[in-house]
């Protein structure tokens, strides 16, 4: 996978921001446990920019040991308390390397009660730095954590930087691609170094980003189950909201193979079409590959993921209006559902 060949290994191959490096640098050595200020640092920016990998490189040149705490773990009130917390006053590990504990993805907590409360009294009663690490710092949730930061604020790499990077890929790999080509791939990633090496790697040409980029999740999921649409074009569509084109295609995939041309006129002319079933069993394997490889939570089988959710709509054409998502209003009707029973001022207590 090129994200792992090209995975820079020290901090002077990093892909832009070299101006917070420093300040992140200091931070974390002279991060002091008596001082009530900056006690944990919190690294945001957009989706593929490097957060992870820069809190990496930062960690292992200077020789500190990290205890990640990430959305894959339990990361419950209780839990925290119970596994996180003795950590906390570990200074060192058995060979004399510091303890830092990394939490990733704070901003996508939506479903573990209790997470960033408990979080903040970590930070207040912990003997080692923490760094949190988030793609949304003005979410509402992690609000209560910020007078606690010291803020790293990571912005998009600048075209030189990033070229210089897709120069390199180019002529290690002899990939054929224009330069009007590139400037089009680098101005549709946003930003984003994963996805350009993801699609180099594809090979997919990039299509016109200010189009794409103005276009809202019904429009891009009705491009996806585009039956005259290749490969290309819908891959370069699927990355425009890659967190909710799955669960799109999952809830549509059914009506829209139901909807093409072959079988309407099937059950229009009362035949009997057998490849009605077969197309529906494809699709089904297909998300449940993707489901599978989905579940590893690893950014490098991310093309992968994306192949399969491409190959779910190959017998699907877009027929009416796209429907949102059931199991995103049953997760929001769970967590208000929790909301309640937590709020004590809607209790009514019996006299005795």
């Amino acid at each position: 996978m090129f994200t792992t060949k090209y995975r820079p290994t020290k901090l002077a191959d990093f892909v832009g921001n070299s101006k917070i490096i420093q300040p992140f640098i200091k931070w974390l050595l002279t991060w002091d446990p008596t001082s009530k200020k900056n006690r944990c640092a919190l690294v945001s920016g957009l989706n593929g920019q490097g957060k992870s990998l820069l809190v990496d490189l930062i960690l292992k040149k200077h020789s500190y040991h990290a205890i990640h705490l990430t959305p894959d773990d339990d990361r419950g009130k209780e839990n925290i308390q119970t596994s996180i917390k003795p950590f906390l006053h570990i200074k060192k590990t058995f060979d004399d390397c510091e303890n830092v504990l990394v939490v990733s993805d704070i901003d996508s907590a939506g479903g573990d009660h209790g997470f960033i409360s408990t979080l903040i009294e970590c930070i207040k009663e912990t003997e080692i730095p923490i760094i949190c690490i988030c793609d949304d710092r003005f979410s509402q949730q992690i609000k209560p954590l910020l007078t606690h930061c010291f803020d790293i604020k990571m912005s998009k790499p600048t075209y030189a930087h990033v070229y210089a990077l897709v120069y390199k890929v180019v002529v290690n790999e002899n990939i054929k691609i224009k330069k009007s080509e590139i400037d089009k791939l680098i101005e549709q990633a946003n930003g984003d170094i994963r996805f350009i090496l993801n699609t180099l790697q594809l090979g997919v040409k990039s299509k016109d980003a200010k189009d794409n980029q103005s276009a809202n999740i019904f429009d891009t999921t009705g491009r996806l189950f585009n039956m005259d649409a290749t490969f290309d074009d819908k891959y370069a569509t699927y990355w425009l909201a890659n967190d909710i084109h799955p669960l799109l295609i999952h809830e549509n995939y059914i009506g829209c193979i139901m909807g093409s041309k072959e079988i309407e006129k099937s059950l229009k002319d009362k035949t009997y079409f057998p490849n009605c079933l077969n197309y529906l069993a494809e699709s089904a394997d297909a998300l449940s590959d993707m489901d599978i490889v989905d579940a590893e939570f690893n950014f490098e089988l991310a093309p992968y993921v994306a192949a399969n959710c491409i190959r779910a709509t190959e017998k699907c054409n877009k027929k009416g209006h796209i429907k949102f998502p059931r199991f995103l209003g049953k997760i929001s009707t769970q967590n208000k559902n929790k909301r309640e029973k937590l709020d004590y001022d809607k209790v009514k207590f019996s006299c005795v």
